[in-house]
């Protein structure tokens, strides 16, 4: 992936899912150069629109620490459950970009309905909290 399409990938992450307080990213070069591009944008640019977003949103970006992948392992298996759910869906099958699209939308509605809070076993007990919550 480029810094580039990477940019892009955020773009169109905003404003599906909404303004974010803090990015967690390994250290791969991709990530580690758009972190310094969007750091450069945001002193670059003058324009009272930009900076107004960048000061309401404080958008915080982290890197885990270099040489510990482990750290990574909260988003890494989310990672896992989408090529897991891709495999079983897809198989070897070639798709269209909309459709891939549009698969790849529905993995993502289905794993963000995973529970966060503990599931009671009554019906009448509250509701767990999911992704989709928030």
């Amino acid at each position: 992936m480029t810094t580039n399409s990477f940019l892009l990938a955020f773009q169109r992450f905003l404003p599906r899912r909404g303004s974010c307080k803090v990015i967690y990213s390994d250290n791969a070069k991709t990530f580690l150069k758009s972190k310094k591009e969007i750091e450069k944008l945001s002193r670059i640019l003058s324009q009272s629109m930009v900076q107004n977003f960048i000061a309401k949103e404080r958008i915080i970006w982290k890197n885990i620490i270099e040489r510990s992948p482990w750290w990574g392992g909260f988003y890494e298996r989310l990672v896992r459950s989408v090529k897991e759910s891709l495999h079983k869906i897809l198989g070897k099958a070639l798709l269209s970009f909309e459709e891939m699209t549009t698969i790849l939308t529905e993995i993502e509605a289905v794993l963000n309905l995973r529970p966060l809070s503990y599931v009671y076993e009554e019906n009448d007990e509250p509701r767990p909290l999911t992704p989709m919550h928030f």
